[in-house]
């Protein structure tokens, strides 16, 4: 008995990780959503990425088949707000890009506690309020220190 380890999980600190993955990948998203050449497909890969993060904080194995997946069963919803970002005004695309990412993310987090359930529709909630407070909170994503660091390969083409 005596060569057993416990390993104690803080939640806390859990939760505090994850959402430090979000804030960074919505800071992320405000960047990369401007660039030529990067823009609205890679802000999809920075989600990915974000999303298998997430997962990895809670000890939950999420491939990029299940990640695409995930942003698939967002719906409409995730959808439409990533057209928007297409049309090339800055001060549109960066407000939508940062929000909805720090919405999936989120959404991701609570999803993963909830026991990873098929019924996304009880977090659309978080998803609006998330996105509210990032296009509210807006500066906190565009002066993030890690706004220039990729979460991974920004230029990987994911089926979507």
């Amino acid at each position: 008995m005596a060569d057993e380890k416990i390993t104690v999980i803080d939640d806390k600190d859990r939760e505090e990780e994850a959402l430090s993955l979000c804030k960074w990948a919505a800071a992320r998203a405000g960047v990369i959503v401007v660039v030529p050449g990067l823009g609205t497909l890679s802000t999809i890969a920075n989600d990915i990425y974000m999303i298998m993060k997430i997962g990895s904080v809670y000890e939950e194995k999420i491939t990029e088949k299940a990640a695409v997946s995930l942003l698939g069963s967002m719906g409409t919803v995730f959808a439409g707000g990533k057209l928007a970002t297409l049309i090339p005004f800055a001060p549109l695309q960066i407000p939508l890009a940062v929000g909805m990412t720090y919405g999936l993310g989120r959404v991701v987090m609570e999803w993963i506690k909830a026991g990873k359930p098929k019924d996304l529709s009880a977090f659309k909630k978080v998803y609006d309020d998330a996105v509210k407070y990032a296009k509210d909170n807006i500066d906190l994503f565009k002066n993030d220190p890690d706004k220039d660091k990729p979460l991974g390969d920004e230029t990987k083409k994911f089926d979507v």
